[in-house]
């Protein structure tokens, strides 16, 4: 059974799921603008044999809205999150932004890594961006305009067309309900501003993060997602334990269509480091 519980980092109070004591502990890390629920599709399998553990980051899912948001709190969050609540080393499946902060725990905590997991998650170093901000303040539209599930989700199939998928907009319209729109100005206002801590990639640089790793590491590349080749062998280079698997066809939001080769995938490589 999957339980709903509550973290007090200090500075906010996170919700999390915990699942049955069936293993050693696997961290579900999420990405922007969803919440741990999106890890449900492959929680029920995974949890046979591993405690699973997944947080919503705070202002997304049931956790608290606070002032402060950027990847450097998201990060710090985590850090107390495995200090406290387990206290061993937990393998860590991050998608997108989930598997940002994986990367910096294992560069920078090593001590707190078994093996970490990228969904598709990025492997350049950041750059300013207005795209960011252009892409993020048509969210923010959306949300102070429409609040309700039900209105969010019917703005997503007017704006989508033909193309509009039910399901993941009916994901995407909840997730989106329970966003702190504070979080969403603070990605779209510090997009040009690598150095404010309110900036979504602050403190991440996986040219400086990859070569500390030492850990087992498998990377998840949706073929229609974000990754690119490049970034990709640099990776595999450089790392002393890597594994890359394409999950065709998929896109970024590959866990809202799981496959059976996702999860091959992923119980082969828990398996292999268990």
């Amino acid at each position: 059974m999957i339980t709903e519980k509550r973290f007090n980092t200090g500075e906010n109070e996170l919700n999390y799921a915990e699942g049955p004591s069936n293993g050693p502990p696997l961290l579900l890390l999420h990405g922007t603008s969803h919440r741990w629920q999106s890890f449900l599709p492959v929680i029920l399998g995974l949890s046979v044999r591993w405690h699973i553990y997944a947080p919503d980051f705070r202002g997304h899912g049931a956790s608290e809205h606070t002032d402060c948001y950027g990847f450097g709190y998201y990060f710090g969050d985590t850090v107390r999150f495995l200090e406290e609540v387990r206290g061993e080393p937990a393998v860590i499946f991050g998608h997108s932004l989930g598997g940002r902060v994986a990367l910096k725990i294992a560069a920078d905590h090593p001590q707190l890594v078994k093996a970490i997991i990228l969904g598709d998650s990025s492997l350049s170093d950041p750059v300013p961006s207005d795209r960011t901000a252009k892409a993020f303040n048509e969210s923010i539209k959306l949300l102070a305009e429409h609040r309700s599930v039900n209105e969010i989700y019917e703005e997503f199939r007017r704006k989508q067309g033909d193309g509009f998928d039910p399901v993941s907009g009916l994901i995407q319209a909840k997730n989106y309900s329970l966003l702190d729109i504070k979080m969403l100005r603070s990605i779209a206002d510090n997009s040009l501003d690598l150095d404010s801590p309110g900036n979504h990639s602050y403190g991440y640089k996986p040219s400086e993060h990859l070569p500390k790793v030492s850990c087992p590491v498998l990377i998840l590349q949706a073929e229609h997602g974000m990754l690119n080749k490049d970034d990709i062998d640099k990776a595999l280079e450089i790392l002393p334990e890597a594994y890359h698997f394409v999950l065709k066809d998929a896109p970024h939001e590959f866990l809202t269509k799981p496959s059976d080769p996702l999860l091959k995938a992923l119980t082969a490589f828990l398996e292999a480091v268990r």
